[in-house]
């Protein structure tokens, strides 16, 4: 598999906690995507922001100890997903293109800044 563009998201451990923890489930649709930490995408109340279906949280999503376990997985730059993309952060230039973001801004923010490194 030829691979040309690897996107790193940098994220703060903590705001990335407080997002995993703010995100809630629509009963009739997963995809709807709803965060009661992201006001782009803030449910009204305790329904889904697309449809107006319940919503619920997934158990691992509000266990502290759980969300560290992944992160310690995923920051670990070593044996775990950080370790894969500097991988081909080494690579870069060398017909991969590498491109790091900040993911602390807003959901609209960090697009238009992937979209014009894009271009």
């Amino acid at each position: 598999m030829a691979l040309d563009i690897v996107i790193e998201i940098l994220l703060d451990r903590e705001i990335a906690k407080n997002r995993i923890m703010g995100r809630r489930l629509c009963v009739n649709d997963n995809n709807h995507p709803n965060n009661i930490y992201i006001d782009a995408i803030k449910p009204d109340g305790d329904t889904c922001r697309v449809c107006g279906g319940d919503l619920k949280t997934r158990d691992d999503d509000q266990d502290g100890g759980a969300i560290n376990k992944r992160h310690a997985i995923y920051y670990d730059a070593t044996e775990g997903t950080l370790a894969s993309a500097y991988y081909f952060k080494d690579l870069a230039g060398k017909g991969i293109k590498y491109i790091t973001l900040d993911g602390a801004p807003s959901v609209k923010e960090v697009t238009d800044e992937l979209i014009s490194k894009l271009t």
